[in-house]
């Protein structure tokens, strides 16, 4: 029997010797890859963090003491310590475990973090909170290092008089390759070993400690438990250790997948589209908040590195600083996932949008994201959107349209979001009308007595599958492309408000696009008969783009049978 069957709890971790521990790393770092090989993941980040997460379990005493993790995509080795090594298998899956902490999984998992710079708050919280002796432990990335929220909690610290403990798992990697001040001043830590290099916020400094030294990482962690200061533990870890792989490449196999790509992928289409047009425009400039290759701008970083902005994680100063870029006569494009676009909301509103500036938001991984889970899931930004003064909100059907739609926003000058899926551009049309803003386009024009509204290449997708299959019962059904969010198309909704409409959106229903022609109708005093098919106000699972449409009744299947129940009626 290995090491690794016997350890069911880190209470059977702290039975053994440390001269065991390195073997019980190497097992814990090969079921990783035989997992991640098999059902995707994220690889990197996991590989490097083994054995400092050993070290943490071996000499803290959780779930008394709490542990967070921040990027919680480095918790891998957490998992499989605290009871759920057999359970390892179903990694991202449908029913299975969650590639982040989640705290209706196990009470190990002090908090659900699946964005990054916000172990330290959490932190701050918990220690006012806690007051029977529990260590309170942010376990934080160099790269999350660059978002602001850490400085805000940071600057706390310093004031708050509670004992806390940071490990500064230090790879010299965000997803792409670190930026700006941070970035360089740990490297001159690294290099210099300056001797309290954090004594402005209030913290004991222990390192730089080898991450993969298993007894040297237990005995600086042993000495911050000691302590009654708020202590910072700097480690220095390799992203991809074990994988040769993946150190050399870490940001290549940062988020591994099993499945073969067949065509390209929206975000590879729109890195591509972006090259073209700053070929044509050198006021063009790519903006990225540390997802360089994630969104499709590694290339964009190639052909034009002068005009290509990397920020760190810091989607607000991204947003902001766009909006300054703006002011100065620049055409900024932020290319930005739709789930980390939340953290710069106030900027969207305050900085670009009531300033009426030309910013563009190309929002990456809108709607379903497949395996990450709740965190990650794309499915806020519409009804967030819609609420803005002076923003436009695009949803392209396919990678042509997505193309049209960036050669349009060239000369747009207003702020506009661009919106696509995490998927690869699969479908094509005979219909491509010429962007025209606020106007529609129907694919199918039947004069039927029903009509799917579908906005974004997936709902799009999906209503023509559903039209196909209601076809077969007798139903006739027009199905639009509905690709101006905003402003809609209102003379196609006064010419469609005899018929029975169905809206569908790859959002939540609250403030989404089908309460947006429902809304127009009452406003206009027209009774129309409006079913918006949307998401719930719920978090939606992990598991595959298909199973989370399956299971909220928004694929194909779903849509067709809402519209037969209906019109059958």
């Amino acid at each position: 029997m290995s090491i690794l069957e016997k350890i069911n709890s880190p209470k059977d971790l702290k039975k053994l010797t440390t001269d065991r521990l390195n073997e019980l790393c190497g097992e814990i770092r090969k079921l990783i890859l035989d997992t991640v090989f098999t059902r995707g993941g994220h690889l990197s980040s996991n590989l490097g963090a083994v054995e400092a997460v050993v070290a943490l379990h071996y000499v803290f005493d959780a779930p008394k003491d709490k542990i967070i993790f921040d990027v919680g995509h480095q918790c891998y080795a957490h998992k499989i310590l605290t009871g759920r090594r057999e359970m390892f298998s179903t990694l991202r899956s449908e029913n299975g475990i969650s590639g982040f902490p989640k705290s209706a999984e196990s009470e190990f998992d002090v908090a659900d973090t699946g964005h990054a710079s916000t172990s330290i708050s959490l932190a701050c919280g918990l220690a006012r909170a806690c007051n029977d002796g529990e260590q309170i432990v942010s376990f934080i990335g160099d790269g999350a290092m660059t978002g602001g929220l850490a400085y805000e909690a940071l600057n706390d610290l310093a004031c708050m008089g509670k004992k806390m403990i940071i490990v500064l798992n230090d790879n010299e990697m965000s997803i792409s390759r670190n930026v700006g001040l941070i970035s360089s001043y740990l490297e001159r830590l690294r290099r210099e070993k300056v001797a309290r290099p954090f004594a402005l916020f209030g913290l004991k400094y222990i390192g730089v400690i080898d991450g993969h030294d298993v007894k040297s990482l237990i005995k600086a962690f042993r000495k911050a438990k000691k302590s009654d200061e708020a202590v910072i533990v700097h480690i220095l870890t390799k992203k991809g250790k074990g994988y040769k792989d993946a150190e050399r490449d870490p940001e290549k196999y940062h988020g591994y997948s099993v499945s073969e790509q067949k065509n390209p992928t929206f975000s590879q289409i729109a890195g591509e589209k972006l090259c073209d047009l700053a070929a044509k425009d050198p006021d063009v400039y790519a903006v990225t908040a540390a997802m360089a290759s994630g969104t499709g701008l590694d290339i964009f970083e190639k052909k034009f590195p002068e005009r290509f902005i990397d920020v760190g994680i810091a989607e607000a100063h991204a947003a902001c600083m766009s909006a300054g870029m703006a002011l100065g006569g620049k055409k900024p494009y932020f290319a930005v996932y739709s789930t980390f676009l939340q953290r710069a909301y106030d900027q969207l509103v305050h900085d670009v949008c009531l300033n009426a500036l030309p910013v563009t938001f190309c929002i990456d991984r809108c709607g379903v994201v497949a395996g990450d889970g709740e965190t990650h899931q794309g499915v806020f930004d519409i009804s967030f959107m819609r609420a803005l003064p002076e923003m436009t909100v695009f949803s392209p059907k396919d990678g042509e349209e997505l193309k049209a739609a960036l050669d349009w926003s060239l000369s747009y000058g207003k702020p506009l979001a661009i919106r696509y899926p995490k998927a690869e551009d699969g479908n094509s049309y005979g219909v491509h009308e010429p962007i025209v803003l606020g106007k529609w386009e129907k694919l199918t024009d039947r004069n039927a007595d029903a009509v799917i509204l579908a906005t974004g290449a997936v709902c799009v997708a999906n209503a023509i599958k559903a039209s196909e299959i209601l076809a077969k019962q007798g139903i006739v059904t027009d199905v639009i492309n509905a690709r101006f969010v905003k402003p809609m198309d209102e003379d196609m909704l006064d010419e469609i408000s005899d018929k029975a409409i169905f809206t569908v959106e790859d959002g939540v229903k609250t403030g989404g696009f089908g309460e947006g022609v429902i809304a127009y109708y009452a406003e206009k005093g027209i009774v129309a008969d409006v079913t918006p098919i949307a998401f719930d106000e719920k978090p939606y699972p992990q598991g595959s783009t298909d199973y989370i449409l399956r299971v909220t009744s928004t694929d194909a299947a779903g849509i067709a049978d809402k519209v037969s129940k209906k019109i059958k009626k």
